[in-house]
């Protein structure tokens, strides 16, 4: 049975029914993948913000790439807050590393305040610590370091704690390899740091130049944006 790897994860293309069941739309990026695949190797796509950065770094696509895009989504749901906009000032580093750690503080002390939206309220503290520990795993820096969804799903669904999702991850990320990672589990942090610049750079400016969501797509297999939509890849 092939895996289906999205590669456009992102709050656009999740929609509600009637009865509030979430659906994925938009398969128009989409990639197969046998279970036999260690990664697939294609063209970079995806939107930014939501795009794996070792994924857009090496054009090796794996199932953790979808993760990492889903950990956004999560990362948005809990802060109310897009992946980039540039009218906050936090956003010169973007979501994922401005929220980073908030989310371990989060974790560890079980205080929220810093980091949900104030609009939530009254909020289940346990379903939101379900939620943070989820979203910390799936945008780790490294892949091997991210969740299976099965695993994120097992959490959500209240059969999985947050904790049991950390020891999972903690007891099988030291044996798994992903072949294009840049391993950045063993890299210092500035490393990371600089390859997502490598990639924020010339994406916002591209948005600043247009103002269609196209302008935020990846489709060079060096990660960089085009001056029009991935639509070429969909053919």
């Amino acid at each position: 049975q092939p895996k289906i790897i999205h590669r456009d994860i992102k709050a656009a293309n999740i929609l509600l029914d009637n009865n509030f069941e979430a659906k994925v739309a938009d398969f128009g990026l989409a990639k197969f993948s046998l279970d036999t695949d260690t990664h697939v190797s294609t063209r970079v796509v995806g939107t930014f913000g939501y795009l794996d950065p070792e994924y857009a770094l090496s054009g090796k696509l794996t199932e953790k790439s979808d993760v990492f895009s889903y950990g956004v989504v999560l990362i948005e749901l809990i802060t109310g807050r897009h992946p980039y906009d540039l009218a906050e000032p936090f956003m010169e580093e973007g979501l994922v590393q401005w929220a980073r750690p908030l989310l371990t503080e989060a974790l560890e002390t079980r205080s929220f305040t810093l980091l949900v939206d104030p609009k939530l309220e009254k909020y289940d503290a346990s379903e939101m610590t379900q939620m943070v520990a989820c979203a910390t795993t799936c945008v780790s820096s490294s892949a091997r370091r991210r969740p299976k969804m099965s695993q994120v799903a097992r959490v959500l669904g209240g059969n999985l704690s947050a904790d049991g999702l950390l020891k999972e991850i903690g007891s099988v990320s030291d044996n798994r390899t992903f072949p294009g990672s840049s391993d950045y589990d063993s890299s210092p942090k500035s490393q990371y740091n600089q390859d997502v610049n490598k990639l924020r750079t010339p994406a916002l400016v591209s948005q600043g130049d247009c103002s269609t969501e196209s302008s935020s797509m990846f489709t060079s297999e060096q990660g960089l944006p085009p001056s029009t939509s991935s639509t070429a890849d969909r053919k």
